[in-house]
């Protein structure tokens, strides 16, 4: 069982069957990877299923049944699961233009841009870090929907080990991607799971939680990616 998503297997003489099920009312993409002998589905005789899956809120799909091929032989499967928010077949609108995620009047010094050298590489090309101190109010770049939140973390640091201490939110858009917000304060996240989002509305605080070398705020556009990755799109600012 995982926190967002889940996948439910029956076995049953000798055979087994999959069902992927999420948990949330907001869009995921799942990815269910089965290794096994002596088993062949409808369509096909193999040792090795992959099945990439979008799921939308709270559906369940049956997406694998196996059955022996031999059924005096013993049979043996493994599977692992893997889930990103968020669908991997979205189309990103190119002609939306987004707003800075600062207040409006304000200025703050982009420190990496699209494929910046310090971190800004694979996944994670097209994000944009800008300078802030501490506490400064973050604004929604685009609207939508909050999908993903996390406000308890203290620790920060210029070392990959404190990625998993970043605080953040993100963003569900009408196209299916995400608008990621990350590093934020300890406790300043200014939003609610489910709430609707209006572009230049208040989410939240920036701060220096996570892998990060100064205080700053991590802006991406996401697209979800199968076995749990994800792929930042190139975007344009207002």
């Amino acid at each position: 069982m995982d926190e967002w998503a889940c996948v439910e297997k029956v076995a049953q003489n000798k055979g087994v069957s999959y069902w992927l099920f999420n948990k949330k009312p907001f869009v995921v993409t799942v990815t269910l990877d089965v290794k096994s002998s002596n088993l062949k589905s409808s369509n096909a005789r193999q040792n090795h299923y992959t099945v990439n899956q979008v799921l939308q809120g709270h559906q369940r799909v049956k997406v694998l049944e196996l059955q022996p091929i031999n059924q005096a032989r013993d049979t043996w499967y493994d599977e692992s699961f893997f889930w990103s928010p968020g669908n991997m077949l979205a189309v990103h609108q190119a002609d939306v233009v987004y707003h800075f995620p600062y207040a409006k009047g304000e200025h703050f010094r982009i420190v990496q841009g699209f494929g910046g050298g310090y971190s800004h590489q694979g996944a994670s090309k097209y994000a944009v870090d800008f300078a802030m101190p501490i506490g400064t109010p973050v604004h929604a770049a685009r609207g939508g929907v909050v999908i993903d939140l996390v406000a308890h973390n203290s620790l920060g640091g210029a070392n990959r080990h404190y990625a998993q201490y970043a605080n953040y939110v993100v963003i569900l858009h009408d196209d299916d991607t995400t608008g990621e917000y990350y590093h934020l304060k300890q406790n300043g996240v200014a939003v609610t799971l489910g709430e609707r989002i209006a572009k230049g509305q208040k989410i939240a605080y920036s701060g220096n939680t996570g892998f990060s070398s100064l205080p700053h705020l991590h802006f991406a556009v996401y697209r979800a990616k199968p076995f749990g990755k994800y792929q930042s799109l190139a975007f344009e600012f207002e």
